[in-house]
């Protein structure tokens, strides 16, 4: 027996409904999404503006050595 999640399942369903008629198939219940209090969202909308400003390609230690060289 195959045991999924409800996200899996939802992607690609034609791959695990023949899957199923092979073996048996459970798809495990969707998670219930935690609800955020006001606080929780205010911090999450500034993660969110602040993500992006720094490049994934930057040295953050190699950038932080030249600043303090620099002083």
């Amino acid at each position: 027996m195959l045991v999924i999640g409800y996200s899996d399942f939802s992607a690609d369903m034609n791959k695990y409904l023949e899957t199923a008629a092979v073996s048996g198939l459970k798809i495990l219940p969707r998670k219930k999404e935690k609800k955020l209090s006001a606080r929780q969202r205010k911090f999450a909308q500034a993660i969110e503006r602040a993500s992006g400003i720094i490049p994934l390609n930057v040295d953050l230690d190699s950038a932080k050595t030249e600043a303090i060289l620099k002083v």
